[in-house]
């Protein structure tokens, strides 16, 4: 279950990954019933490779997934796509796992099973994060251009 990326260009698009295809799509229809855009992946793979060809605005991020775990995947991330913010999901939730996830640049936490609200609320504060980023990239690519033109 996708959502037509065409249709909901203007929204903020979040890749939920999961292995489990009934969080999966109960996560994308959550997102889709609010104003974003979800789009899904079955395994790490598939998430490295949506993210190379789409612009993301934000993960979310199943930790314990067949073949490459979460923290494989942020490992890639890191390298690939360090401005994507990452939630994390777990259903595990130890010192070791979050110290870890840290380090490689996770943003967020939620514990499984999700509360719809607090994921939501996790959601919009995060991209508040990327918003005020862009913005500020923006004001500085201004006042540079206009610092350059002046000498």
């Amino acid at each position: 279950m996708q959502s037509d990326p065409t249709a909901q260009a203007e929204k903020p698009r979040i890749l939920i990954v999961d292995d489990n295809k009934g969080v999966l799509d109960f996560l994308i229809l959550l997102l889709s019933k609010h104003e974003f855009c979800g789009l899904g992946a079955s395994s790490g793979a598939q998430c490295l490779e949506i993210v190379r060809e789409q612009p993301i605005d934000l993960i979310i991020l199943d930790v314990m997934m067949p073949v490459m775990d979460g923290l494989q995947v942020c490992q890639e991330l890191k390298k690939i796509a360090p401005e994507i913010p990452v939630i994390l999901l777990t259903a595990r939730d130890d010192m070791v796992t979050r110290a870890t996830a840290m380090e490689l640049g996770v943003s967020e936490f939620v514990a499984k099973p999700v509360n719809n609200r607090d994921l939501l609320n996790r959601v919009r504060t995060q991209l508040r994060g990327v918003e005020w980023e862009k913005a500020n990239e923006q004001a500085f690519s201004r006042i540079s251009a206009s610092a350059a033109t002046k000498h």
